[in-house]
């Protein structure tokens, strides 16, 4: 039987951030397939959404047990890795952080260790929302260095109209095809129920146990509080993420592609849950158009399947999700 061993390592980027990065590996009996980065999407750390400490919480696991093993790193301002300086200032003193180009200097070093630790040329990418137009820059920089990217949920551009962008709150009320920089600044204080109340609202069960195990919500919601040493001097506790994600989501959402899929040229695989808030068939349709210099392209749209769906429980959608990226992996 495979054991999974668990070790918390950092990586220095090129500009000289320390990256914290959780490693989830099968011991030395397990198969070897493509090891896999998983990078968090635009409010949150990495642990919280692939390596929570309860059974079907931890994404990374699973992969790891089929071979694949998994490196979590928390992009800079998040998680265990190094905060700008301007992230105990408050956040009006400066513009949006950690923007996602300049993130792919902390993926560039995750994935050196991880060629170096495994021993391989290229690895695999997951990315998470914002986190998947993140990953696909990456591939366009270094395509030497990639074979799989699976695309979570993914914003692209392909639609003007978005919910929560256009005319929204993210959007500058004198300009609307400007993100709010003065309201929102260079971070954000978030609440630790503030994704728990988006996750329940796409549910469409009036009893969300039978959707999410409440273990899961709990192990989530105390990873993100465990994921900045500050939350609880604050009242209510309070987590900061950097608003550089954020900001880029607001312009991917509202048409502007930020990396064209054009430059890609390893094997994707394309993930939208019919339930998720968060992509739009419309950015699944234009990526899926553009990769014309993909290896391969798959698309996997589970029905009646959640943002959240990695998390969900495994009849929710999360077992059939998983197979279809282990599948892929193994291509």
């Amino acid at each position: 039987m495979t054991r999974i061993v668990r070790r918390d390592i950092t990586v220095k980027t090129i500009d000289q951030v320390t990256i914290a990065v959780r490693e989830v590996r099968g011991d030395e009996t397990s198969t070897q397939g493509t090891p896999i980065l998983l990078m968090h999407g635009t409010r949150v750390p990495g642990i919280s959404e692939f390596d929570l400490p309860v059974e079907n919480g931890s994404v990374a696991e699973t992969l790891a047990l089929s071979g694949h093993d998994s490196f979590i790193p928390d992009a800079r301002g998040f998680g265990r890795s190094d905060r700008p300086a301007a992230m105990s200032q408050p956040p009006g003193a400066s513009r949006p952080l950690a923007r996602c180009l300049e993130i792919t200097r902390d993926v560039d070093a995750t994935v050196d260790a991880m060629r170096e630790t495994c021993g391989v040329d290229k690895v695999a990418l997951l990315g998470w929302g914002v986190g998947a137009t993140l990953i696909l820059m990456y591939a366009a920089l270094w395509p030497e260095k990639v074979s799989h990217l699976v695309l979570y949920n993914p914003l692209y551009g392909g639609a003007s109209e978005h919910a929560r962008y256009r005319g929204a709150q993210l959007a500058d009320p004198n300009n609307p095809l400007r993100f709010n920089v003065e309201k929102f600044g260079g971070y954000n204080f978030n609440t630790l129920d503030h994704l728990l109340e988006k996750w329940d609202t796409s549910i469409p069960l009036a009893n969300k146990d039978e959707w999410r195990d409440p273990a899961v919500a709990k192990a989530f919601v105390q990873a993100l509080s465990d994921g900045d040493p500050t939350t609880l001097s604050r009242d209510p506790p309070t987590f900061r993420s950097p608003n550089g994600m954020l900001e880029d989501s607001f312009y991917i959402g509202i048409g502007e592609k930020l990396v064209h899929a054009n430059q890609v040229s390893c094997k994707v695989l394309i993930v939208r849950g019919e339930l998720d808030y968060f992509s739009r068939v419309e950015d699944v349709d234009e990526l899926q158009r553009d990769l014309v210099n993909a290896e391969q392209v798959r698309r996997w749209e589970p029905k009646n399947a959640t943002h959240y769906v990695l998390l969900d429980r495994p009849e929710r959608g999360r077992d059939a999700t998983l197979s279809q990226i282990v599948d892929f992996l193994r291509s």
